[in-house]
């Protein structure tokens, strides 16, 4: 409703601003013509997507009073009051099929204060502005439509409305009917090249809007598909996998605790034993009488040594004699040795060596339990960090989509405005001949 009270508007300020200029078909005349009647063929070829004219939009528009009426004021000098049907039209051909109306006189009031010809044009431009609103709705606005089936404006052949126009004055009339006639041709073609300019003004206008649009949906998609790069970092953020992972990284620490406790459990039981064993073994060697009377004797041996070894320096006793000594020390030595041996493996001391090696397995276990532990509580962590990037990921692609449809639909716009643009073609109104 808005555009159409615009082009309402536009309408009434063209009408009333309207300027008749020489018509470059006038001929140069210094004096007045001193005619009362001068008639001529006009054409007047137009894009009917721009303007919607007939006979009857041609007729309403010469007897306005911002065309025929300013026309009357400024070259015969008299009020459009003082006179009526001082010129008809007569249709002589086009492609289009309009009836001319009767002649009517030159002012017509209507309840709202313009005359007939104004009231009339005025109902004619406002279905036009309606077709027009409809027709370049922008994108994004309540009237949008999709950009996939938004038909473009196709190329429209040039139509014609060929008419006589017949001027006759009054004897009390300034004989001036031949200016009268290129003025009124004038005006009429000022006033339709007044409405295409503004027409193709609008459409310059929203090319200018399509392209800021495009442009601005461009850095927008290109901004978000450059913060979607920084987040995933050549990852594929798929939500349900990455949630697939926690699961299963959470199993495997679990799994690896129960594991290392597990074995932590046996590494205590096993060094426990181990010392159970050795303490009973240390027991029973200290209260074992023939491993005492063997260390009494290892002791006795051990001091003759001592002496022995001295009297040979004095030169007492032979080396020989000293050797012997050291052979039963070092008999007695295995003798003791072998006594607690057998001591040893009747109360389990066998199991001891068998015992450390599976204790040192079990701390090599707890090791490799230990870092496999710790790499997958770091990839549970690193997967839930991958998960709120992944929901921004989500939320981000969205808009990247909207970004990117956007930019589309702005494209679209832009190149079917520019093509509508270059496919407007400008009124002409031409004098075929004068009498």
């Amino acid at each position: 409703m808005e555009a159409t009270k615009g082009i309402v508007i536009l309408l009434i300020l063209v009408l009333l601003g309207s300027v008749p200029a020489q018509s470059a078909n006038r001929p140069a005349t210094a004096k007045i013509s001193s005619t009362h009647t001068a008639s001529c063929l006009v054409k007047i070829t137009y894009d009917p997507l721009v303007l919607s004219l007939d006979n009857i939009t041609i007729d309403y528009l010469l007897h306005s009073t911002s065309v025929g009426g300013k026309v009357t004021r400024e070259i015969l000098d008299i009020s459009p009051d003082q006179v009526s049907d001082i010129f008809k039209i007569e249709t002589l051909g086009g492609t289009t099929g309009s009836r001319l109306p009767e002649l009517s006189p030159m002012r017509r009031t209507t309840p709202t204060g313009l005359n007939e010809y104004e009231y009339e044009m005025m109902m004619e431009m406002e279905r036009v502005g309606r077709e027009y609103t409809a027709s370049t709705a922008r994108p994004g606005s309540f009237r949008r439509t999709s950009a996939t089936t938004a038909t473009p404006r196709s190329p429209a052949a040039e139509q014609t409305i060929l008419f006589k126009l017949q001027v006759d004055l009054p004897e009390n009339v300034k004989p001036a009917a031949e200016e009268f006639m290129y003025a009124l041709v004038d005006s009429l073609r000022s006033t339709l090249v007044k409405v295409f300019e503004d027409y193709k003004l609008r459409f310059e206008n929203q090319l200018k809007l399509a392209d800021q649009e495009a442009t601005r949906a461009e850095t927008d998609l290109r901004e978000k598909q450059k913060t979607l790069r920084e987040i995933s970092r050549s990852r594929v953020l798929d939500r349900d996998q990455i949630l697939a992972d926690i699961y299963r990284l959470r199993q495997g620490v679990q799994a690896a605790k129960m594991n290392q406790a597990s074995n932590q459990v046996t590494i205590d039981a096993t060094t426990k034993r181990i010392s159970g064993i050795q303490t009973k073994i240390t027991v029973q060697l200290e209260n074992d009488a023939i491993s005492i009377e063997l260390q009494k004797i290892i002791d006795l041996i051990g001091k003759l040594l001592v002496e022995a070894e001295k009297q040979a320096k004095a030169g007492r006793i032979s080396t020989s004699q000293v050797d012997e000594i050291k052979e039963k020390l070092a008999r007695a030595r295995i003798e003791l040795a072998r006594r607690r041996e057998s001591l040893s493996n009747s109360i389990g001391g066998n199991l001891i060596e068998s015992l450390n090696k599976e204790l040192a397995d079990r701390s090599i276990q707890a090791t490799q339990q230990e870092a496999s532990l710790t790499s997958l509580e770091r990839q549970q962590v690193e997967a839930e960090s991958l998960l709120a990037k992944a929901d921004d990921y989500e939320l981000l692609s969205l808009k990247a989509d909207m970004a990117k449809q956007s930019l589309q639909e702005s494209i679209l716009w832009r190149d079917r405005t520019s093509r509508q643009i270059r496919l407007l073609q400008s009124p002409m109104v031409s004098i075929l001949g004068g009498e």
